[in-house]
């Protein structure tokens, strides 16, 4: 058995003492010389007609410095996979809080009031709010007229409502229906959950003196946003800059651009840097939560409790807009044919469905929470209803060693017998309660571990000391600790004397001989007096980069004076 040194070992986070002591750098904490405010206004209506936007107010007051409509965004789209999320609503709104004009000005509250000094005319039209409701013939569209959008796997185009359906089998369904003596079938459904981040969206967006756009957001995934706003705003990938920043909690929520391509266009027009941060009530009416799902699951079992063939459908309310997903549907929906489980006989219908909802994206195993769910409480009902104890109907069918699983993989090592038993004797299965408001369940689920290829640049000091250049973000799970801890083992150097640097989005690839481009500090050449010292790796880092005399250069440098002529403009968005 391999031993370890340093990889397991308890040691302290490189971030730690700067987020304890309050001077780790986020994106809300940036602030360059010149910056003012972006603020969105936000439909009241799930779905309405844009009669007429009228700015005229807004503009008139004192320390706006920027306002923008749909006629300033008209024809571009934004999002992760499907590009279907206008920047700002055009010519229709369809969800309550969906983004239809965007300000800038002086200072917070001066943006709020120009908010409520534009004046917009709806004309309600008719609003669809389940999915069930939204597959049917006839339905009310979230989207009329057939579009069709783009995507990072070519064009789609929904059905009615229905963006996407995916199916998965195995074995002769009708069969294995024919030959089960007992069939089960229940419906299950799950609402909306928000990440519950403590940090909301931001970000900060400026344009350089080369009219590159330079932006500061809390998003794990710096070059998926990259490409996202080279494809919203028409761009080449070398035009944008994603500086790194903190990332105040994820849980899968901050991969979506949000404000981003608003600020840049609100930054454009007043020739200054923006800062946008989205309040709490945003996060809530227009953030992008947990899918809700109907499943509906129909079990045919032999008489000793064996699962013999399984029909399970999966519909996800997707919201408004497809565009915060990775994805047009859900993996995690293949779930539903019970995985953890042998089903010789099964089938698996996924759907994706437009409502005029908030538009939904990714919590932590997208998909798969709302199946698990469904499965095991299905699971259980049967034992209910056949009489058999819960564990005992989980071991008889839980998937073992060599068995292809109800979506086709032959899994190898399964555990899922041993976990099962380990699981009772810890819970004391079968033993009498401790008392009368004590509840006592059990349940099963398998998640596959992720699989993607991680590269750094190392490089030594004279002293032995080593610092790794990555582009990973820290989201909060210790991923540059566990680098550093990594990098010490191979190298047999305490963990003391490894420093982690995140690069910006021009940091890499890099040629083998040139130095690499790093951010240890996010602003040194735009030193705002507020946030002096805040550092998005650790105060660790600049010493060390220091005392091995390591030249990173960290931005271009730039300053913006109080008041200043609009900077060099790139080429006009296509739309």
């Amino acid at each position: 058995m391999t031993t370890y040194a340093v990889v397991g070992r308890p040691v302290t986070r490189q971030e730690g003492p700067d987020k304890v002591s309050g001077t780790f750098l986020y994106s809300a904490d940036v602030a360059l010389p010149g910056m003012i405010w972006g603020k969105v206004l936000r439909s009241p209506f799930p779905h309405a007609r844009i009669v007429n936007i009228d700015a005229t107010r807004a503009l008139g007051l004192a320390g706006v410095r920027a306002v923008i409509t749909g006629k300033d965004t008209a024809g571009m789209r934004v999002g992760r996979m499907v590009r279907d999320v206008p920047l700002l609503a055009e010519d229709t709104v369809r969800f309550v809080g969906e983004k239809v004009a965007a300000v800038a000005a002086v200072d917070p509250d001066t943006a709020e009031e120009a908010l409520t000094r534009i004046d917009v005319e709806y004309e309600p039209l008719p609003a669809i709010f389940d999915p069930l409701e939204a597959m049917e013939p006839g339905a009310t569209l979230v989207h009329e007229g057939s579009p069709i959008f783009a995507s990072a796997s070519g064009p789609i185009q929904p059905h009615g409502n229905i963006l996407n359906h995916a199916t998965w089998s195995a074995g002769d369904l009708a069969q294995g229906f024919r030959e089960s003596d007992l069939i089960f079938e229940h419906t299950f459904t799950t609402t909306w959950v928000h990440q519950g981040y403590m940090e909301p969206y931001a970000c900060v967006v400026a344009i350089d003196a080369a009219g590159r756009m330079q932006v500061w957001a809390n998003n794990k995934v710096p070059y998926t946003l990259r490409k996202q706003l080279a494809d919203a705003l028409g761009f080449s990938e070398d035009q944008i800059v994603v500086n790194p920043c903190g990332i105040g909690g994820d849980f899968g929520g901050k991969s979506p651009a949000m404000n981003v391509p608003l600020a840049y266009f609100l930054s454009l027009r007043s020739g200054r840097p923006v800062k946008m941060i989205m309040s709490y009530t945003e996060e809530l009416m227009a953030g992008n939560p947990r899918h809700p799902a109907v499943v509906t699951i129909k079990t045919g079992v032999k008489r000793d409790g064996t699962f013999w063939a399984r029909h399970s459908t999966v519909v996800y309310n997707g919201g408004a807009y497809s565009g915060f997903r990775g994805r047009p549907g859900l993996a995690g929906s293949r779930d539903a044919a019970g995985g953890q489980y042998h089903i010789p006989h099964v089938q698996v219908d996924s759907y994706m469905v437009y409502t005029n909802n908030v538009p939904c994206g990714s919590y932590r195993a997208p998909g798969q929470p709302q199946v698990v769910f469904a499965v095991e409480s299905h699971t259980d009902m049967i034992a209910h209803e056949m009489g058999i104890d819960p564990y005992a109907l989980r071991l008889r069918n839980v998937l073992q060693d060599g068995q292809v699983c109800a979506t086709g993989g032959r899994y190898k090592h399964v555990r899922g017998e041993a976990t099962l038993r380990a699981a009772v004797e810890a819970a004391n299965w079968g033993a009498p309660k401790s008392g009368p408001y004590v509840g006592r369940g059990i349940s099963l689920g398998q998640r596959p571990q992720g699989q993607s290829v991680y590269s750094v640049t190392v490089s030594m000091d004279e002293h032995a000391r080593a610092t790794f250049y990555t582009l990973v973000p820290e989201t909060g799970t210790g991923a540059h600790t566990v680098g550093r801890q990594v990098v010490a083992e191979d190298l047999g150097i305490p963990v003391e004397d490894v420093t982690a640097v995140q690069m910006d989005t021009d940091g890499g690839p890099m040629p083998r001989w040139a130095p690499p481009r790093a951010c240890v500090n996010n602003s040194p050449s735009w030193p705002p007096s507020s946030t002096a010292g805040r550092k998005s790796g650790s105060s660790s880092a600049g010493v060390a980069c220091s005392s091995r005399e390591t030249r990173t250069r960290v931005c271009p440098s730039r300053r913006w004076p109080p008041e200043r002529s609009p900077p060099p403009v790139p080429p006009s968005p296509s739309p």
